[in-house]
Parts: structure tokens; C-alpha cells; sequence
């Protein structure tokens, strides 16, 4: 019952309006959009998209191949909004489950585990990752499926599973290293074995991102756990970036009374601490390689989590406290975190104007920008014209996004004119467009190039272009014949 309110509850407003599960302003459309290009090159793992800087192509590493695995049959059968938003259900119900598994495999009565799998499968941290649509950040479950499989003595399970949570998310697999480190002789065995499983996939995402570079300590700082209470979610007001290391009040006075004089309560105290400190973000140990690349290090917050649900469970028995605490927590996570408690929502149709296009490669104008790590990204909403589109006319576009700084290929060739165009990039206005001839379509958005559209109007009649649609919102052109 707790995992299913909790995948189902805070969804509900967002399934009974036929929307996609998350904000538009970060990783959701191109979540999605990964979704539709994964399944649509099965069988297989691709690792290279012709949609993407076309009509060349560009190297690409979808985040999280388990979903892409999950839709491929889904999308025979169901749309692809509902697709992506079952599977956003399923990993938040697979994440306290599988929780609750990992509790009773290390000893945990019933109400003990139902308190850890609260504790971090229905955590604001993992709700987070639901606002935003961060796809590779859902499966939770994967690690706690290896931490079962430690509890339970099950090498062959355990080497599955780690092999799953370094597939499922990198920071997952992150963490789960360093709790390899920390918890004896089956762990740093399952993990080993785990690594080889899992070593192609590493391979092909380090061929398809090699632009990858430490990052400035400050910005990193700024990517670690705040310290600060921030304010309610539950507060009116757009919050689309849902960062959070928030635990409460109540486990940790728990973890308190289930800190006994015992080997697993002092091994759960260390890794929390462990992982805590990591989460900061700061100290020497992030000078070193692969800790320099880490881009999100709040997102070792999940190792501490673990550890807090264990010792909390271990409160919670001792102190013999009944199942009614489990939703207690949850409440308590969705009324007082930072974290909005109800799912926002975002637009699963493409507009009209899209429809029937024949052609290879559509532009649209304004496209992404590239931004340095830490700052806002203000293009990013525009991936629901440039990639979400795709999914219904089917065409590349000539853009090359960096996927939020991670696979950065530099300026796209012949776009230089249409990028001074951008509000964003702030140049001087171009005197041409000199499109590529690839290009077999050009959608301008007005409201996104404000006072720029009627430049690009212009520059495209004088060199040929034709407008062929008009929404109100966008303008549609096609070479003339």
C-alpha cells in the first residue's frame, strides 16, 4: 500500500491531465525524447544518433538504457507519453519495494523495514528526480536490490545488482563503490564482478562523451548538499530545480536509538558519514580522478539515505513502534522538504504545425546553448521544439545539444548566423542566414527570439525560403521550389 500511494498519489493531478510526469524547464523533454530514439534503434545498444547534429550525426549515451530496454515493446502498444510516465510509476514503486526487501535481508522486522523503505524510497531526494525528469536518477531500486542481495548472501544476485545500479545512474554507481569499500569482503567481491558486467556499457558512454573536464571546486560546492533549510515545496511558486539532501526530524532521532552497541549499527554510522561528507562536495579527495568529474556530488545523499533508513529501522524496532510511522515520514517529507509534494506536469502533445513535413532535417530557431556548469540554463525548456518534436515528424535536426555540458562538440557548422539570432547568446545581429542546403525546413519561434523574429523573416525570404504555416507561436518555411 505504501508503494503504490507513493508512486500513484503525487502523480495523479499529472495522469488525470494526460501530461508528462516532471517540469519542462530541465531534463524531461530530453528524458523522453531518449526514450523514443533508444527504442526506436532496437534490438541492441545504440550509441550513435543520426537525428542529432544532422545530417552527419553525433556519438550520444542515453542516461538510462533499463528504461530505454522497458519501453521498446511499450511503444508497440502505448503512446509515448504514457509510456514515459508507467515508467517513472514503476521505478518509484520498485524503489520502495525492493527497499523494504533490503530492510528485512538485514535483519529488520516488518515495522522496521516499512520505516526504511520511507526513509529512502519515498524520500524528497527521490522525488526530486521525479520533478525534474531526471531519467537515470528514478532507480533507486537497483541499489537497494544489491544491498539486498548483500544481506541475503547472494553473490550471483549481488553481482546483478551492482552491475544494474552502475547501468541505472553513474552517481548510483558511485555510491555504491564507495559502500563496496565500506562493507567487507562479499561487497568488494559482488562489486568486481559487477564492474565486468557492466564494463561495455562504460566503454560506449565514455566514447560517446569524451569532452568531459574537472570542474571548477566552487561550482561542485555549489552542486553538494546545502546545509541551509531551504523552503517548503508545498509553498506556491515555480521550483523546477529540485535538489535536495532534506532528511527531516524524525529519522534521525530514530538513527539515534538504533545506534546500539552493535557491528551493523557502526558499519550503517560510518557509511552515513561517509557518503555525508561526500554529498558536501568539498575536501582534497575531489582533486583526485574520477571524484574531479563528478559533476553532482549531493547525489551521494542515496548512500546516506541507506544508512539512515537501516539505523532508523533498527529505532524503530527497538523502540517497537508500529507501521503507522512509515507514512508519518512520508507526510512529513512531502509537507516541510523543498521539494514540490504534488508532481508538476508539462505539455505531452506537439504542436499541430509540425504535422505533415516531408523532408531529412528540420531546423528550429532558437536552438540550445551551451552553458558552463552551474549556471542556469534558460534554452533548456526549448528541447520540447528541437528533440521532443522529433518524436512526431520524425526529422534530424542540425543541432548538437550538449545535454546539459556533458557532451559539448562546439558550434554546429553553418549555424553562425542563426545563433547570433538567439537573445540568449547575445551577438550582434547577423547580416545572413547561409543555411546549410541539408536543411529542408525552418521553424522560427517567435515569443523565443522576441524582437529577432522579424530579422530571421527577413534574411530567410532574401535567401529563398518560403512561409508555409503560421500558428501564432511559430512561424513555418520550406525552401522554395
Amino acid at each position: 500500500m505504501l508503494a503504490v500511494a507513493w508512486a500513484v498519489g503525487p502523480a495523479l493531478p499529472v495522469l488525470l491531465r494526460g501530461e508528462l510526469i516532471g517540469h519542462p524547464f530541465t531534463d524531461l523533454y530530453p528524458s523522453v525524447w531518449g526514450l523514443w530514439w533508444f527504442a526506436g534503434q532496437q534490438p541492441g545498444l545504440p550509441s550513435f544518433a543520426t537525428h542529432l547534429a544532422a545530417p552527419e550525426g553525433m556519438p550520444f549515451y542515453y542516461s538510462s538504457p533499463l528504461h530505454g530496454w522497458a519501453v521498446w515493446p511499450l511503444l508497440g502498444v502505448v503512446s509515448l507519453p504514457a509510456a514515459w510516465n508507467l515508467t517513472v510509476l514503476a521505478a518509484r514503486l520498485a524503489t520502495v519495494l525492493v527497499a523494504y526487501g533490503a530492510g528485512r535481508a538485514w535483519g529488520l522486522r516488518e515495522p522496521g523495514a516499512l520505516v526504511a523503505a520511507a526513509i529512502y524510497g519515498a524520500s524528497p531526494f527521490f522525488q526530486g528526480y521525479a520533478v525534474e525528469g531526471i531519467v537515470e536518477g528514478l532507480d533507486g531500486w537497483t541499489l537497494a536490490l544489491w544491498l539486498l542481495a548483500l544481506g541475503r548472501r547472494r553473490w550471483g544476485l549481488g553481482a546483478v545488482a551492482f552491475a544494474l545500479t552502475v547501468i541505472s545512474s553513474w552517481y548510483l554507481g558511485a555510491v555504491a563503490c564507495v559502500l563496496a569499500a565500506l562493507l567487507g569482503r562479499r561487497a568488494w567481491v559482488t562489486a568486481a564482478l559487477g564492474l565486468v558486467l557492466s564494463a561495455p556499457l562504460l566503454a560506449l558512454f565514455f566514447g560517446a562523451f569524451p569532452e568531459g573536464q574537472p570542474l571548477d571546486p566552487a561550482v561542485r560546492a555549489a552542486m553538494g548538499a546545502q546545509l541551509a533549510v531551504g523552503r517548503p515545496g508545498i509553498l506556491p511558486g515555480l521550483q523546477p530545480f529540485a535538489m535536495t539532501t532534506w532528511v527531516g526530524g524524525i529519522a534521525p532521532l530514530l538513527a539515534l536509538w538504533g545506534l546500539r552497541d552493535s557491528d551493523l549499527a557502526r558499519r550503517a554510522a560510518i557509511v552515513l558519514g561517509t557518503c555525508a561528507l561526500l554529498s558536501l562536495g568539498l575536501g582534497p579527495i575531489y582533486d583526485l580522478a574520477p571524484f574531479s568529474s563528478l559533476r553532482f556530488p549531493y547525489r551521494f545523499h542515496a548512500g546516506t539515505l541507506a544508512a539512515l533508513a537501516l539505523l532508523a529501522g533498527l529505532g524503530a524496532d527497538r523502540l517497537r513502534v508500529g507501521a503507522w510511522l512509515a507514512p508519518v515520514l512520508v507526510l512529513e517529507g512531502l509537507l516541510l522538504s523543498p521539494i514540490e509534494p504534488v508532481l508538476p506536469g508539462a505539455p505531452g502533445e506537439v504542436p499541430a504545425l509540425y504535422d505533415d513535413l516531408q523532408g531529412e532535417v528540420l531546423l528550429d530557431v532558437p536552438g540550445p546553448v551551451a552553458m558552463p556548469p552551474g549556471e542556469i540554463n534558460r534554452s533548456r525548456a526549448r528541447a520540447r521544439s528541437f528533440l521532443y518534436a522529433q518524436t512526431a515528424h520524425g526529422m534530424g535536426t542540425p543541432w548538437a545539444p550538449d545535454f546539459n555540458s556533458v557532451g559539448a562538440v562546439g558550434e554546429e557548422l553553418g549555424l553562425a548566423g542563426v545563433r547570433a539570432l538567439d537573445p540568449l547568446v547575445g551577438a550582434d545581429p547577423p547580416l545572413a542566414l547561409d543555411l546549410p542546403q541539408s536543411i529542408d525546413h525552418v521553424v522560427v519561434h517567435v515569443r523565443e527570439l522576441r524582437g529577432a523574429a522579424d530579422t530571421a523573416h527577413r534574411l530567410l525570404l532574401a535567401e529563398g525560403w518560403v512561409r508555409t504555416g503560421d500558428d501564432g507561436e511559430r512561424w513555418r518555411y520550406a525552401r522554395s521550389p
